[in-house]
Formats: structure tokens, sequence, C-alpha cells
């Protein structure tokens, strides 16, 4: 969903504000330095909105989805025919539109240092790559200092942006991989959309260099071939992860069944289960005194719940290990406080962290099922 707000956002500020930015680019450089600058002080001090906002309008800026949307502009402005409309709308934008991109990206460069893993360990190479190869590129997006420098050899520094091109969409697989693979719908929709988007930028860009030496090459149509193509592998890719994802939920499933079964009390041992009004959750005889923990991924990290079992309840309640956005920690720890006062009650999730609250109450679910607290 925030990809795509990002994109229409993208579409629209072109359309309307082409004219201006065209002629002077200062004030657009400035709010974009200070959306920038305020999405850093946010996620540095721990605010966090809720409703609509929290969830789709702030990621835009703290997960670089409108930054990238403009360099998904800057990318295929160069694939579309010689004199065509969008060629000549976006071509004399390009410079104007990266700086804007580079500045906006910025609110996600700085968060990436919030939380640190071994996993993570080639995201955080990947990002500092990324950061140094844009670093000139921005630089020599200014006209001034295009103009200082020789065409040639500016032109030969602007040929690295294919490079960070296919750096952004290697971040972006690193960043929502693990995520799919555990069977979050949200980062599968992710994987399947930039594999569109940049699979296909990087079949039409060399097809648009072969049309300027074949004038009798339909770029146009070789270009919807090629979309239909993107799509379907995309739609492979989409796929796999789906099927590798519900084959290891089926695994843990069995393997809960089978250890469920073993704890289950043998025919004419068995009590009473003790249940709670309105849906609450029984607690069978199996219930085994001890720490269990269980581990769910949040919106962007695997979030572990540990619980502590004495005399058959639950009496303590922690999060011993928390990879996802530090700015959405709050609202799970608010959870865990509401589980703790009803250990056996139903807790909703946050809006604006629905994924990281949700990933809280599943792992603390996961915990009680080992339990025996069903």
């Amino acid at each position: 969903m925030v990809i795509f707000i990002s994109l229409l956002t993208a579409v629209l500020f072109v359309l309307i504000f082409e004219k201006p930015l065209k002629k002077n680019p200062i004030p657009f450089y400035v709010i974009s330095a200070i959306l920038s600058l305020a999405t850093i002080i946010i996620q540095a001090q721990g605010i966090a909105s809720g409703g609509f906002v929290g969830e789709y309008i702030f990621p835009m800026f703290s997960k670089a989805g409108l930054g990238t949307s403009f360099f998904v502009l800057v990318m295929y402005a160069s694939t579309f025919k010689n004199g065509s409309e969008p060629i000549k709308l976006l071509m004399p934008l390009r410079g104007q539109l990266s700086i804007i991109a580079s500045i906006l990206t910025l609110g996600h460069v700085f968060s990436i240092s919030g939380i640190f893993s071994p996993e993570k360990t080639l995201l955080y190479i990947l990002s500092v790559i990324m950061f140094i190869i844009m670093i000139p590129l921005f630089v020599t997006s200014f006209i001034l200092i295009r103009k200082k420098m020789n065409p040639r050899a500016w032109k030969n520094l602007q040929r690295f942006a294919y490079i960070f091109y296919a750096f952004i969409y290697c971040h972006i697989l690193l960043l929502y991989t693990r995520g799919a693979l555990r069977g979050d719908a949200r980062s599968t929709l992710n994987i399947f959309v930039y594999s569109i988007i940049f699979l296909w930028y990087f079949i039409c860009r060399p097809m648009k260099a072969f049309s300027t030496k074949h004038k009798d090459f339909d770029l146009d149509r070789c270009r919807y071939i090629a979309l239909i193509a993107v799509v379907f592998i995309s739609l492979g890719i989409y796929g796999g992860f789906k099927s590798t994802a519900a084959n290891a939920n089926a695994a843990n499933e069995a393997k809960n069944v089978i250890v469920e079964s073993a704890d289950e009390p043998a025919q004419g041992e068995g009590s009473e289960a003790s249940s709670s009004e309105d849906g609450a959750k029984e607690i069978s005889q199996a219930v085994t005194d001890g720490v269990y923990s269980a581990t769910c991924f949040g919106y962007a990290g695997d979030i572990t719940v540990e619980i502590k079992v004495e005399n058959g309840e639950v009496v303590d309640i922690t999060l011993p290990s928390y990879e996802d956005e530090d700015d959405y920690k709050h609202f799970s720890e608010d959870v865990i406080e509401k589980l703790k006062q009803e250990p056996l009650g139903d807790v909703d999730t946050v809006s604006g962290a629905t994924f990281s609250t949700q990933a809280v109450i599943d792992a603390y679910n996961d915990a009680l099922k080992q339990a025996g607290i069903k």
C-alpha cells in the first residue's frame, strides 16, 4: 500500500510542479530537507502516530517509499521513446528529482542504524555501499556542479546510477525476504510489486539503447511484451515465497500437534479442563511450569516474547529480543502490559503499529501453546 501511495504522490508532484521545479528547484530541496530532518527527529525521539498517518504516510519517509518512487521516475525517464510525452516531461527534471529523492532517503538511511543483528549484516553493508555511491551522484546532479565538469566525465560518473538502482532492488529483497519466508503477506506483496518495477526497468533500459541504433525497432510494443513477461516472473517469485512460507508453517503446525499429543494425559487419567467466560482461553491439565518463548515477524524484523509459568499460571511476560523498528517498540510494550494485566484475555492490535503488535500477540499465543495453555 505504501509503495502505491508513494508512486501516486511522486507522479502527481511532477504533473503539478513541473514548471516551478524546473524554474527554481531550491524551495523544493529545502522542503525535502525539512521533511527528512523531521523524520530523523521523530524516529530518534520514538514518536509515532497512529491511524492512517502512522500506517501509510510516515513510512513513505521512514521507509524511503517516496524517495524510491522519485528514483523510479528518474530510472524510467530514459526508457521511453524519443519524442514521446513522458520523456519530454521527465528528462528535463531528472537532476531535480534525483536530488529530491536523495534527500528524502536520508530519513531511512539514519533509521537503519537503530537495530543491528548478525542476520542484517549484509543489509547494513549494502546500505553503506549505496550511500557511498549516492553521494557523488547527488552532488553532480546540481546544475552548477554539472556545468563545471567535463561532459564526458559527468556522463561516465552518472553510469554508476545503474549500479545504484540494482542495489536498491537488492536492498528491498533483503529487507522483505525474511518476512515473506515467514508468511507475512505485506512483505510478499512488496517483493512482488518491486520486482515488477525493477525487472521491467532492467529490460527496458537496454531495449531503449538498442532502439537508438536500430530505427526500425518497435520499442513500445517490445516494452509491453517485456512487461507481460516480467509480471509472470514476479508472480513466480510471489508464488515461490507463498509456497515456501506455507510449507514452513505446515511443518511447524505438525510439530506443535506432535508436542501437544505427547503432553495430553492418558485416557482415564483426565479431569475437566478449566474454562472462562466470553471465549477466554482454556488451561489444560498438561500445563507445565517453566519459561517459554516464541518468535514472530513484525513490520521489519523478528519479535520474541517470553513467558514464565508457575503453578499453571502466567506470572511474567517479557520481550527478550526485539529486532523490529524502534519507533514501534513502545506500542509492543503497551501490548505486553495489557497481557500482564489479563494473561488469558483478548488484546487487540494497536493502530499505527498493526504488524508489530500482531506479531507480539501471535508470539505470545505460541508461547502459551508450548506451555500447554490453550
